[in-house]
Formats: structure tokens, sequence, C-alpha cells
């Protein structure tokens, strides 16, 4: 499989994978938990004050506090003998920081098909799991994340179900770099500096954080900007991915807000998109 130009530059939108930079003393979120949501207008698309968005009513769902984690992504597997895609085709698309410095308008200087990669073996050949077992599971297709939804019996979140949860209890709009920064202090996880050379990991990330390391928004949700891209419902063979992730920069992408999101093959895995689930009021609970 080959990662056409113009995908590339789609993929260079948001994230990369580095050395892990946790400050002393962080603490992160190690239950999982399933948020109930109530009906509620969501100001759909809102950007700031000359995108005031859409306002559209969605009625009462559940859907999980975090991305799903590896260690959460493992037990379904356990149970199920499920293989993504990555596995099966043997490879998935990872991002690799250049070592020189390398024009934006260039994606393919950051972006590897690497052979070895998957959910299990996150950067590839010769990395694994060890202390990566409460990050979110990368590597998967929107067929594997919506499998796994169904296994916990929920589905993917619409779009509307994922930014009524992403945007809280928000009745105004808001300036929209208000959402990962606060005053200029990191309030979630994304890239820091000159992207995509290096990650001076201000948030106390440079990569992938554990779920949960960032306050959570007043529905008590985390993660829902920054650190993996999220995958919603669609069923188009070009998908969407919203959130933003751990590489979204000031100096590109910067779509760390809930009205950001990302065109995607819905069968390209990467080493930079995640998922969570959402659940009807009466139902399963999480697994």
């Amino acid at each position: 499989m080959r990662i056409g130009a113009a995908l590339l530059l789609a993929l260079a939108a948001s994230g990369a994978l580095g050395a892990r930079a946790a400050p002393p003393g962080n603490r992160c979120l190690a239950k999982d938990a399933v948020v109930t949501i109530a009906e509620g207008i969501v100001l759909l698309g809102e950007d700031g004050p000359d995108r005031p968005g859409q306002p559209v009513r969605v009625a009462a769902f559940r859907i999980d506090a975090h991305e799903v984690t590896s260690r959460q992504f493992a037990t379904f597997v356990a149970s199920t003998g499920y293989r993504t895609r990555a596995e099966r085709q043997g490879a998935s698309a990872l991002f690799v920081a250049p070592t020189e410095p390398a024009s934006l308008d260039n994606a393919a200087r950051w972006w590897r098909w690497r052979k070895g990669a998957d959910w299990r073996h996150p950067k590839g050949p010769g990395s694994d799991l060890t202390g990566r077992m409460d990050e979110p599971v990368v590597h998967v297709d929107r067929d594997d994340a919506a499998a796994y939804a169904r296994w916990a019996g929920g589905a993917l979140p619409t779009t509307e179900q994922w930014e009524r949860a992403a945007r809280g209890d928000q009745n105004a709009t808001r300036d929209p770099l208000d959402w990962a920064f606060d005053h200029g202090k990191p309030r979630a996880n994304v890239w820091e500096g000159v992207f995509p050379m290096r990650d001076t990991a201000d948030d106390g990330y440079a990569g992938i954080a554990p779920v949960g390391c960032f306050e959570a928004n007043d529905l008590g949700l985390y993660d829902m900007v920054g650190n993996v891209w999220e995958w919603v419902a669609g069923d188009q063979n070009v998908g969407l991915v919203k959130g933003g992730s751990y590489l979204c920069a000031m100096n590109y992408c910067a779509n760390f807000r809930p009205a950001a999101y990302q065109a995607q093959e819905h069968d390209l895995p990467t080493s930079h998109i995640g998922f969570r689930v959402a659940y009807p009021i009466e139902g399963p609970q999480l697994r």
C-alpha cells in the first residue's frame, strides 16, 4: 500500500510520535468510565466570533470519558481474536520526525509506510506497549474502531455527538485557542515548538500522553482536544477524524479545537488516530 502526495498532505495536519517527557507528579486518569451526556444544544462548527456555528439539538447519550486505551483494546482482542487492518497488511503509516529542516509542503519528509507498525508495535518493529497500555490505541482504521465499539455495546460517535461532548455546556462563541491553551499555558496535549522538527514538551509530553493527564472539560471528558485524532461515524470511503492530535502546532495544522476535522481514508491506520465509543442511554455497560 502506498500513501499518495495528497493523502500525505492531509495526514500532515496532525500528529507525530516522539519521546515522552512527563513532569514529576503528573497524575493521569487510570480508571475507565462512561459519562452520560444530557440532551442539549451544540453549536455545531462554532470556531470563533466569525463562525458562530449552527445550533443543533442532540439527544442524550453516553460516551467514554477518555480515548480507548491499548489496554482496553487488548481485552477486546483477547476476547474475540480480532486482527486489525495494520496487522493483516503488515504495515501502517508512522510519523518520523525529520532530522533536517523540512518544507511544510512536503509531508513525505515525515510520514513513512512502516512494515511491522501496528497497535502492538506503535513505533514499528522493536517497539511494544511496555509503559504504554494506558495510552490511546493507535494504528486502527475506522473499521477496527467500529468493531471494538460494537463489541463494547456502542458505536462510533456521530459528528454531532462528538462535538456535543467536546464542547460541554458551551453557549457562546469562544476563541479557538482557548480550547488548548489557558493564557498561553497548555491545557491539552499538543505540539509546542516548530513542527515537524522538535516538540519542546511544554505540556509535559513530546508524543502521545496516557489518557486523562489533562483537566477534564465541564462534562467530565478527557482529551477531547489534542492527544490523538478520533474517528467519528460514517460509511464513506473517506471518513472524518475530529479534535486534533499531539502534533497539531501553531505553525502548522492548529486543529486543537472541537470544530476541527480532517478527511481520512477509512482504511488507512496511522500512528496519530484513535477513537472513543458512544453508547445508547439504555444498553450494555462499559466492558
